[in-house]
């Protein structure tokens, strides 16, 4: 009897450090923070679907997903924010090339988490003709998955800088987009996606274009062949 008591113990006390054990394991994969490495892996690409969304410009109006595609193909390029300066780079270059763009059918968007106000300021100070949306707490970016954290000494030199992702987003994390684009096709479609995890590095207006006028083409292609047949 004393040893059956003896075993019983033991296997309880095993048991309870095992539970122990996994919740710790599962407390640390928690906790693990999604880098831009990650979000880049796990995000939207090539062949899938746009998900969803209704999004408003500085001026409170409201564009959804299907709204803009009535429009062209759908170019939609995600910027970190106002206060980054590549970003504003990227935008005023697309500008500059806005008109090809269009001409090769595309409709641009830029996406910010950013507040309505700074999008008006964005828009004003890189002089974009484009639209420009705030996607409050990366609503529509977490669809597209491609959301990251960022580590506590790059939040803490950000701060440091004056940029406090979580008190200007109003997100629980500091968390950003990757500074992806994608081209959509009218049906919806995703046809290009750029997914860099470095945010210095940005998909070229040229080969957006590129990618633009071949999908263009290869439609007008498909729509002679329709009709011979």
């Amino acid at each position: 009897m004393k040893h059956i008591l003896v075993g019983f113990l033991f296997v309880l006390a095993f048991s309870f450090q095992s539970a122990a054990q996994m919740a710790m394991m599962n407390e640390k994969m928690t906790d693990k923070i999604v880098t831009p490495e990650d979000a880049a892996k796990r995000a939207l690409t090539v062949g899938g679907k746009m998900p969803e969304f209704t999004l408003s410009d500085a001026n409170g109006k409201k564009f959804s997903d299907k709204d803009l595609l009535k429009q062209g193909n759908l170019v939609i390029v995600f910027y970190r924010g106002a206060w980054c300066p590549f970003c504003n780079k990227y935008l005023h270059d697309l500008q500059e090339k806005l008109t090809e763009i269009k001409a090769a059918g595309g409709n641009l968007v830029a996406i910010s988490v950013e507040n309505p106000d700074t999008s008006m300021k964005v828009s004003q100070k890189n002089k974009v003709a484009f639209t420009v949306l705030s996607d409050p707490k990366l609503m529509v970016a977490r669809k597209f998955g491609i959301v990251y954290e960022l580590d506590k000494t790059t939040n803490e030199k950000y701060i440091g800088y004056g940029v406090d992702l979580v008190k200007a987003n109003g997100t629980e994390k500091p968390e950003l987009p990757l500074s992806a684009t994608y081209i959509i096709s009218k049906e919806g479609k995703i046809i290009y996606a750029y997914l860099e995890p470095d945010y210095k590095k940005r998909a070229t207006p040229a080969d957006l274009i590129k990618v633009l006028t071949e999908h263009k083409s290869a439609m007008m292609n498909k729509g002679m062949m329709k009709e011979r047949n």
